[in-house]
């Protein structure tokens, strides 16, 4: 029912403007110099859709029909008129919409383009089958092809955007614009008068009236006052006769009319697109300008109250020559003073005063400034002229043009720490005079207590001999029991020694040389044959292919550490056998690996038995006696040759234990040189 409604009065509203425009039409009266039908159609159907054409059929074929009753003529024309305004529609609404208000110049241009191009189409589809209907001389009909194509030209550039910007709300009206309105009203009809009724060089008049327009009101008062001029243009030359365009021949007269139209509709549609753009790009400027400036002083907020709020550290700026320009809450707390105290001062108050005699505050801002920043710990004065140890950082701050503006300076409290600093410094010294007490206590026990008991192993050794034979046999187990019970005891005082020596820093002395690899294997075997074949254990001994023949290095210390490594080893094995391998490790090492099927050590105890008196089974009910020095003994002459001592174990199947040992100590070879 709407859309019925809507087809009703377009066709009602085509039938007025086609009978009104049809009073000026060029014999035999089917064309006029200006067709607003054509642009009531076209607006039509961009507002409320291409669906409406036939309101434009119907409308073109009743005003047709009134003229001579021709229906197939007044159908061709009304097909030709309403296929003109969908095709052109539908194209504008494809490529910019509906142009209710022209907002960019491209669009201004492409809609004079396309209603151009598009008004050859009514008169190309209508002529053609009229030509047949009413014979015509070639001439005539193409005079009446142009008019016809000039009529629906004009009135779509002329009607089109009346209507479509009057389907909008406009400027709001005070009564300052009512005056302004009513001026401009008055003022444009005496220049119409005065531009009609002369020659052509006065139509120049009309352009200063759609600048005013444009600027001072919007587009539809544009398209108003354009509308209007044509108008006048129209009445004077063809109702008249007088001015510039009657004082040529019609064809002529047309033609102009087309021309100053175009122009007129054209320029004020160009301008009001042009003022819109500007300011729409006001606005985004000033709509940018605004968010950053918010933005800014968000940031710059934010940044305050940071600053404001930090009370540990001491955040204020000073001018160019050193005075005192900002200050924040951790600066009053650590400073002492008042922001309204110190503003404005100068900041060498902060210094001691020999450092102001020395002239230091003007040093670091030189510095500052030179170098861009200053980082340093000192002591600083507070109000109360008590000091305190800081650490201070100085920026030098500069303007985009590269002026120094002033410096920004950060300053912390770090007396607490000094003094913890001293203190840990205190204990330290103080733990390391102990330690090494302890360690010289343990050397000097460890000489006194081998001076007697030597002489306890020595009448041990005899009696368990019994070179006499004044013993039995019971007596002898004594003496071999005090005996081995006493060789324990210097192992032990050894092992003491040995530990005393590497934590005082003693044992440091290397005597490193070439040793055989060949060699120090057989002298293993020899030591630890015998104890493997009594525990009835296997052992055996391996120079792996590619080893070298000699490695530099203490054959002393190495001897010890595996010694004690293949000690432990049968000490934890009862059955199975235990394996030394000698191999290459990398292109400037070399690994021995101790291997045994003993009982193995669990994964959380594997790195405390590196640790002096710690043993992976320290219960007072263990099975395997020992001190827990040896692999600590072991672990710090490894330290010393510069190599690693690794372990590898799992609980129930026994160990391994591997000293990495560099071909050549590079600290040695450093020290020859």
């Amino acid at each position: 029912m709407r859309r019925a409604l809507q087809v009703a009065l377009l066709a009602a509203a085509y039938f007025v403007a086609a009978k009104v425009s049809l009073l000026a039409a060029i014999p035999p009266g089917y064309a006029t110099a200006v067709w607003p039908p054509s642009g009531i159609a076209l607006a039509a159907l961009l507002l409320w859709g291409n669906r409406l054409w036939p309101g434009v059929w119907i409308g073109s074929f009743a005003a047709n029909l009134t003229i001579e009753g021709a229906a197939l003529a007044s159908a061709v024309i009304a097909t030709g008129s309403a296929l003109q305004a969908h095709v052109i529609a539908a194209l504008l609404a494809r490529s910019i919409g509906v142009p209710r208000r022209f907002e960019r110049v491209g669009d201004v241009a492409i809609f004079v383009g396309m209603v151009v191009c598009g008004a050859v189409i009514a008169p190309t589809v209508a002529l053609l089958p009229l030509a047949t209907i009413y014979p015509l001389p070639l001439m005539d009909l193409a005079s009446n092809w142009w008019t016809w194509w000039e009529g629906d030209a004009c009135g779509m550039l002329l009607v089109a955007p009346l209507v479509l910007t009057w389907s909008v709300p406009g400027i709001r009206w005070t009564r300052e614009k009512v005056l302004e309105a009513i001026l401009f009203a008055a003022l444009l009809l005496v220049a119409g008068d005065v531009v009609f009724t002369g020659s052509a060089g006065r139509t120049f008049v009309m352009v200063p009236f759609v600048v005013w327009a444009a600027f001072r009101f919007g587009q539809r008062e544009v398209t108003t006052a354009s509308t209007l001029i044509c108008a006048m243009a129209l009445w004077y030359s063809l109702e008249r006769f007088t001015g510039p365009f009657a004082e040529v021949p019609r064809n002529e007269a047309l033609l102009l009319l087309l021309v100053f139209v175009s122009t007129v509709v054209v320029t004020g549609l160009v301008l009001c697109a042009l003022l819109a753009q500007l300011h729409a790009a006001r606005e985004e400027l000033e709509t940018r300008v605004e968010e950053r400036t918010r933005a800014l002083a968000e940031t710059e907020g934010r940044f305050r109250l940071m600053v404001e709020s930090v009370v540990d550290y001491a955040i204020y700026m000073l001018d160019a020559h050193g005075r005192v320009a900002s200050w924040n809450a951790g600066a009053e707390r650590i400073k002492g003073y008042h922001a309204d105290e110190i503003i404005g001062q100068h900041f060498a108050r902060f210094y001691l005063p020999e450092d102001v005699a020395a002239g230091k505050p003007e040093r670091d801002l030189q510095v500052a400034a030179r170098e861009g920043r200053l980082a340093e710990e000192g002591w600083r004065v507070r109000k109360d002229g008590s000091t305190f140890w800081g650490s201070v950082v100085l920026s030098a701050v500069h303007g985009d043009s590269g002026r120094l503006l002033g410096f920004a300076k950060v300053t912390r409290d770090l007396t607490e720490k000094k003094q913890v600093e001293g203190e840990l410094v205190r204990a330290k010294t103080e733990a390391e005079r102990a330690n090494e007490s302890k360690s010289q206590f343990l050397a000097n026990m460890s000489h006194e207590l081998r001076t007697p008991l030597n002489s306890l192993l020595i009448l041990a050794r005899l009696l368990a001999d019994n070179a006499g034979g004044r013993l039995d046999a019971k007596q002898v187990r004594f003496a071999q029991t005090i005996y081995a019970s006493g060789m324990d005891l210097l192992g032990l005082i050894n092992d003491l020694l040995d530990l005393a020596k590497i934590e005082a820093g003693a044992m440091t002395a290397l005597h490193m040389a070439p040793v055989r690899l060949s060699d120090l294997r057989d002298d293993i075997e020899r030591t630890f044959r015998e104890m493997a074949r009594e525990k009835k254990l296997d052992f055996a001994l391996e120079l792996a292919p590619g080893v070298p023949e000699t490695i530099r290095t203490d054959a002393t210390r190495v001897k010890q550490v595996l010694k004690n490594l293949l000690a432990n080893a049968f000490k934890f094995t009862r059955q199975g056998g235990v394996r030394l391998r000698i191999a290459p490790h990398g292109p400037k090492s070399v690994a021995f690996a101790v291997m045994d099927t003993g009982i193995g050590i669990a994964p959380d105890k594997q790195r405390i038995i590196f640790e002096a008196f710690q043993q992976a089974d320290g219960t007072t009910s263990r099975q395997y006696g020992g001190t827990g020095l040896g692999l600590s003994i072991s672990r710090e002459l490894t330290r010393l040759l510069g190599g690693e001592l690794e372990v590898a174990s799992e609980t129930g199947k026994g160990s391994t234990f591997t000293l990495i040992l560099p071909l050549a100590d590079a600290r040695a070879a450093a020290s020859m040189r």
